[in-house]
């Protein structure tokens, strides 16, 4: 409007004085009344985020990876075409760590298979594979352990004990990097020790040995007080027997340790001293160090002579053993070809590595601080990017004692950094026991694991060595139960599992690494279908948000669906994978591909700026308390915000709105928001009566992409079991 406009028509100007004044009348009447806000959409549930708070910081997808494993016997040509390769790619994952299933097998890692032997004339003893790179082996071998402890493994358990395989030319042996030769301390400050495990208790008053060479020349025998003595060591103690303490003699043995039968399920050898001898002929130390036992025999005096409860065979129906510790000799004759890994050029060279250094492994229990350095220059001599090294997998699940890991996770941490003093180091390697990892307990009552790793550590003063704590993340071992518990159940039981390893004595700031996470170790359908999924995707924001450091998804390489035989009743088939071979090793993806997807490509920001994390807390709970929609917010490089959002009901969908809040202020969250969702309409698991390929998916479509406008007040809806990302502008 022009002045000659306005000064031609004076009513305008009055009725602008006017509405000012009314408005300022206006005001002055509503002083000290609420103001009522626009109304908002009705919801089901709000979603606050709290941009006060920052709960973790990381460099977008480079602490979100995924772990490669070892495989079948000619399987590794099979998974790792470059078209696979494409593929696995695709799920948007960063770092790669490398699963050692050699350490699970009992068996020793000829990561090369040249090198050299400690015996080279008879191709036996201790191996040391080559330094030097020459052409790429395509794949690795595991090697079994003629002088194995335990009965049970980790990995194909189709190995056994020689102390109960019914042949006096065979034996165990203890480790002998765990005698004081090599730890430099009394071998009786942390013994080596034999346990064995009856079907049930037996009246037991006498123990029969036919020792090898070294043998124990001090040892005792005890009787476990509680339930169980292994999986999950329960609240019992080791108790001494009557006549509990003997001193060994060599050759074939026999002690009495009751004056009368004593029901016993649990028994216990713990070797205090060895006779520091060697086989004749022997030319290397290691030979002389540790004990060694031919065959065991445990059970009863009676009139008409001794009674064995011991069941001696090759094989798995022997009488259960747990050993200390196992020596890794070995010859050439003892390589296992059912167990492949991919060689490190394969990995390196097909780009799955993202161009990022790779979490290297290393045995602890079955290898030798020779072969790790080898391992360091060979990779360094390759101008392969190594920044850490895992040392051993899962010592936990095969009773290793505290003590005897952390003297063996020194001696290769020192071995290493003669070659790189850069180079971080870090464990255990945890498979996930659930509430606690836990051991017998020790002189002073101690039973975690973490604690005693720690103090070990600690009281040597070695700490610079532990730069970082490792372990498995499977949280549900029953894949038949109902899924709705477990996923309400999750979020508490990872944020809990940490809290109590801090309260056993891990330092705070000591970096926390989930080297594998999945559903479960077992195999059900559950890991197929929506739940699975679900898990897999909060496992890496949860993660994140409690102030872990980098997560590795288990599952990256295609696999076949297969069933669980042991222990489980509901014929599930299931498999932790996110792409499927079908039809002669054709691929498909799974949900757990597209879950990936969500938190990679959509969640996290394309680029490795920073992103923050903030607490996002959701108003809606089922019956116990627990929260039936979570999510996990992050402040993207970009300046937009990302949330994660699941939905745990499996029936309903629920209406949520965001809000953010900032100074204190509770604000709907502005402007337009890119909108992905994942659920049923997308995807369903269809299993298949018979074997063939265990079953389909179908629906099996990506998440479905919308756009909540900037007038919906940040509302949309949440279908069952689902996962959404939310990204705002920035």
């Amino acid at each position: 409007m022009t002045f000659k406009q306005r000064h031609r028509e004076p009513w305008r100007v009055e009725k602008m004085v006017l509405l000012v004044v009314t408005a300022l009348l206006t005001v002055e009447l509503l002083d000290g009344f609420a103001v009522v806000p626009p109304t908002l959409p009705a919801v089901d549930a709000t979603v606050t985020i709290d941009l006060d708070t920052t709960l973790n910081e990381f460099p977008g997808t480079r602490v979100l990876g995924a772990g490669v494993d070892g495989l079948e016997e000619g399987e590794i040509d099979k998974v790792w075409t470059p078209a696979n390769v494409q593929a696995m790619k695709t799920a948007g994952f960063g770092p790669i760590s490398y699963r050692l299933r050699t350490e699970l097998g009992v068996k020793a890692w000829h990561w090369n298979p040249r090198g050299t032997w400690s015996d080279p004339a008879a191709e036996q003893g201790y191996w040391v594979s080559s330094d030097e790179p020459k052409e790429d082996y395509r794949a690795s071998q595991g090697y079994r352990l003629p002088r194995r402890g335990n009965t049970i493994d980790q990995g194909k358990n189709d190995g056994y004990s020689r102390l109960s395989d019914g042949d006096l030319s065979t034996f165990w042996k203890s480790n002998p990097y765990l005698d004081s030769h090599f730890t430099g301390e009394p071998d009786d400050l942390n013994p080596q020790w034999i346990m064995a495990v009856f079907p049930h208790a037996f009246p037991i008053d006498t123990v029969m040995f036919d020792w090898g060479t070294p043998f124990a020349t001090g040892f005792k025998v005890q009787y476990w007080s509680g339930k169980d003595a292994h999986f999950p060591v329960d609240d019992g103690k080791w108790v001494d027997f009557p006549l509990s303490t003997h001193t060994g003699t060599g050759g074939s043995q026999t002690v009495r340790i009751a004056p009368q039968p004593m029901d016993v399920q649990y028994l216990r050898i713990v070797l205090t001293q060895d006779s520091d001898t060697a086989p004749a002929g022997s030319t290397d130390v290691r030979d002389k160090l540790g004990f060694a036992v031919r065959e065991l025999s445990i059970g009863q005096e009676t009139a008409d002579g001794f009674v064995d409860y011991i069941a001696h065979t090759p094989s798995q129906e022997q009488t259960e053993m747990w050993t200390s510790s196992t020596d890794p000799w070995h010859s050439a004759g003892d390589i296992d070809k059912h167990y492949e890994h991919a060689s490190f050029e394969r990995l390196f060279d097909s780009g799955i590595t993202n161009g990022q250094p790779m979490m290297v492994p290393v045995p602890a229990l079955y290898g030798v601080p020779e072969d790790a350095a080898a391992l360091l220059r060979y990779l360094k001599k390759r101008g392969y990017p190594v920044e850490r090294v895992e040392i051993g997998e899962e010592p936990d699940g095969q009773l290793a004692q505290p003590e005897h890991y952390a003297a063996l996770y020194l001696q290769m941490a020192r071995a290493m950094k003669e070659v790189d003093p850069a180079v971080e180091f870090g464990g255990p390697g945890y498979q996930t026991t659930l509430p606690e990892w836990v051991h017998w307990p020790d002189a002073k009552g101690v039973r975690s694991w973490t604690g005693r790793f720690v103090s070990y550590l600690r009281e040597r003063n070695k700490m610079e060595d532990f730069d970082f704590f490792s372990f498995e993340w499977y949280p549900f071992d029953d894949v038949c139960a109902d899924p709705t518990a477990p996923l309400a159940e999750h979020p508490k039981l990872l944020k809990d599992l940490l809290v109590r390893q801090e309260q056993a004595g891990l330092p705070a700031d000591i970096p926390k690494v989930i080297t594998e996470y999945g559903y479960s170790s077992f195999a059900g359908q559950v890991e197929l279908e929506l739940p699975g999924a679900m898990i897999n995707a909060e496992t890496a924001a949860l993660f994140l948000a409690l102030g872990g450091e980098t997560s590795y998804y288990y599952g990256l390489e295609p696999n076949w669906v297969f069933q669980e035989k042991e222990g489980k009743n509901c014929n599930s088939w299931g498999n932790l994978m996110m792409l499927q071979f079908y039809d002669e090793w054709k691929i498909r993806p799974l949900a757990a591909f597209q879950a990936a997807r969500l938190v990679n490509e959509h969640w996290v920001h394309g680029s490795d700026g920073n992103h923050t994390v903030h607490t996002a807390t959701s108003d809606i709970n089922n019956q116990k308390g627990e929260p039936l929609v979570t999510a996990y917010a992050l402040r993207r490089p970009d300046g937009s915000l990302g949330v994660l959002l699941f939905n745990k009901d499996p029936q309903k969908s629920i209406k949520v709105r965001l809000m953010h809040k900032t100074g204190g202020e509770h604000d709907v969250v502005e402007g337009e928001i890119a909108l992905e969702q994942y659920g049923a309409a997308q995807y369903k698991w269809n299993p298949s009566q018979g074997e063939g390929n265990g079953g389909q998916p179908k629906p099996n479509q990506p998440p479905g992409s919308s756009v909540i406008k900037a007038d919906e007040a940040a509302t949309f809806t949440l279908p069952p079991h689902s996962i959404s990302v939310a990204v705002t502008e920035p």
